[in-house]
């Protein structure tokens, strides 16, 4: 018999949630759809994405600052401070 080990080796074994997405619109409403869901986007790639870069600043500076208080960025805190960019506050 014989047989194969294969072993994946990779810092990211998944997509990011926002991958299949072209807007931040797209992202919000598979957030509130259920169909994305993550607690701990890596915000370092998020802050680097299409869709990040081309939303307003007010929702950008929200989202920075969702981030910067709890040291990590839920997919709900997206979803909040694109309904409503005062959320950060």
């Amino acid at each position: 018999m014989f047989g194969a080990l294969v072993v994946a080796t990779s810092d990211q074994a998944f997509a990011d949630i926002w991958d299949d997405d072209d807007t931040m619109e797209e992202l919000v409403k598979d957030i509130d759809n259920g169909k994305d869901n993550e607690d701990d986007m890596d915000w370092n790639e998020f802050k680097d994405s299409k869709i990040f870069k081309q939303e307003d600043i007010e929702t950008q500076g929200c989202i920075e600052n969702r981030q910067d208080l709890s040291n990590n960025l839920a997919d709900y805190e997206v979803l909040r401070c694109f309904e409503d960019s005062d959320y950060a506050y």
